[in-house]
């Protein structure tokens, strides 16, 4: 079986990117939050973030990239537990990293089972652009998956932080940072086009 080079290059390369991102969203998050309430996060054994960026990355990487996104996810999760602090005991990082890459494309797949077209399409026609409204749904759909699911696991892990303002906090946070990433991510590709047409105007 002859091996693409150049396609397996281009995935490992998307993986980086991904991680990459996914640890200077939250990076950017943490460090935000901190600045402007410092007592919030120093009350806290796991931080609920008022805008969670991370959650933007993991649904435009699920949404270009599909089920090829979900390890990069895995493991920025992973490292995300080893770089900051104030992050979930050891015996849960790995199921909460799970649900936490494995809950957009979840969202993406019943979006598709439903007759929606939910990932990013290359080449989709003039007639049926690619639209904010469908991966914003699903950033929906796996901010409640997600938070619901991390939810269980923390109380059966007997995590006094958990409860319903938790889970709101969660589910918030997570649908703030997909609408902030999301909405720049398809305003700069408006400034792009508008920009190309101007040039090819000229």
């Amino acid at each position: 079986m002859r091996v693409d080079r150049n396609k397996l290059l281009g995935e490992l390369l998307s993986g980086v990117f991904i991680i990459f991102w996914f640890l200077v969203s939250y990076l950017l998050s943490y460090e935000s939050l901190n600045r402007f309430v410092p007592g919030f996060i120093e009350s806290m054994q796991i931080v609920s973030f008022l805008i969670f960026l991370p959650h933007g990355i993991r649904v435009i990487s699920v949404y270009f990239l599909g089920y090829k996104a979900v390890l990069p996810l895995f493991i920025a999760h992973l490292m995300l537990y080893q770089f900051f602090d104030k992050m979930p005991s050891f015996e849960v990082q790995i199921p909460l990293a799970l649900v936490g890459a494995l809950s957009p494309l979840f969202a993406f797949e019943l979006l598709r089972i439903c007759d929606l077209r939910s990932y990013y399409r290359p080449k989709a026609p003039v007639a049926m652009p690619n639209t904010l409204g469908t991966p914003l749904l699903a950033g929906l759909l796996a901010a409640i998956l997600n938070g619901l699911l991390t939810l269980a696991i923390l109380m059966l892990n007997e995590n006094p932080v958990v409860g319903l303002k938790f889970l709101l906090g969660y589910f918030i946070g997570d649908l703030l940072g997909v609408v902030l990433v999301l909405g720049l991510l398809f305003t700069l590709r408006a400034l792009t086009k508008s920009l190309n047409r101007d040039q090819d105007g000229a």
